[in-house]
């Protein structure tokens, strides 16, 4: 197994974050939520948006000032791609519309609809577009997630994060990228109404406005085959990794993961055999969680901190549904 050759990196990224800022502490007295899931959150504060922060306007904000931060003009950027899982509208397509607010007017454009792995994908994406067009050469990829408020006690929270990938780019240089995946346990959870399978009809049952309360979870085969390897999935990411760009665990220098409960970063990194490196977990309690993009937000604080340095190699981490994927990234 071997990495292809590239030469991609990041040349700017751009955050937008909601104006106010709640306490989770808040939050669990008005909902009633145990004591027990604030604990093991670890998350003291997360942002919530106004009625004008709908995924659109926030998209369009971290846009312009990853613009900025890689000093790109809109009709520079070749392809924009977006990744979303809760959007304006449905069947509604942000990138297409980012792409004519911006004026990003030479820039194709595609969306990838999903959950935290989303992100992964279109940044993986975005490099495969890069590394096999020679007529690619510029990519914004984008999160942009209003979730506040969405699955209590999960305390998730809203903004956008965008990221410009350029080629022959040194700086934030993608290595390689891995996915481990559990599909044959697909069924762990799913919406049995809706789809082509089983369109809607006026017998349809279904639960309050949303779809969360209609997803059916079969907790025995996530006992059973899922959660007894959940961290072990993170060692089988990393051991393919460092096969697949010749690198060893050992040069790893830092490490970003999803905003997660209080331990994540910790559990992952006792399982793949780093345990002291740094992980940037200090910076999640004032964050929440966003999406697929945590890591990039958190990866942006480490480097304007000095914390990660020129040269570092650093490991970062999605989980997804049932899907382990990592990705090596040297600055």
């Amino acid at each position: 197994m071997k990495s292809r050759n590239q030469n991609v990196g990041i040349a700017g990224m751009g955050f937008y974050f909601p104006k106010e800022i709640v306490s989770t502490r808040k939050i669990v007295d008005e909902e009633g939520i145990e004591e027990k899931a604030y604990i093991v959150s670890g998350i003291d504060y997360i942002y919530k948006p106004s009625d004008d922060d709908t995924p659109s306007y926030m998209a369009y904000n971290s846009s312009i000032e990853a613009m900025k931060d890689a000093g790109i003009a809109p009709e520079n950027i070749d392809m924009i791609i977006i990744a979303v899982f809760k959007n304006d509208y449905w069947h509604w397509q942000m990138s297409a519309w980012l792409k004519d607010k911006i004026g990003a007017e030479n820039a194709v454009t595609l969306e990838v609809k999903g959950g935290c792995a989303a992100h992964f994908y279109a940044i993986e994406t975005a490099v495969d577009q890069i590394c096999g067009s020679e007529d690619i050469n510029t990519v914004l990829v984008v999160s942009s997630e209003r979730m506040y408020g969405y699955g209590w006690p999960t305390f998730l929270s809203s903004g956008s994060q965008a990221v410009i990938l350029k080629r022959n780019c040194e700086k934030l240089r993608y290595l390689g990228f891995y996915t481990s995946n559990m599909i044959r346990y697909h069924e762990n959870a799913y919406i049995k109404a809706g789809g082509t399978a089983n369109p809607f009809s006026k017998d349809t049952e279904w639960n309050g406005e949303g779809f969360i309360e209609n997803i059916v979870v079969n907790k025995d085969l996530y006992f059973e085959h899922i959660k007894p390897h959940f961290f072990d999935r993170f060692s089988e990411v990393t051991v393919n990794l460092t096969k697949m760009t010749g690198r060893k665990l050992s040069d790893v220098k830092y490490m970003v993961t999803l905003t997660q409960q209080k331990d994540f970063e910790k559990r992952i990194l006792n399982s793949i055999g780093i345990p002291d490196v740094p992980c940037g977990r200090e910076y999640k309690n004032n964050l929440g969680h966003f999406s697929g993009a945590d890591s990039y937000i958190i990866l942006d604080k480490a480097i304007k901190d000095g914390k990660i340095k020129k040269g570092d190699l650093i490991l970062s981490f999605t989980i997804g549904g049932i899907a382990w994927c990592g990705t090596m990234i040297e600055y």
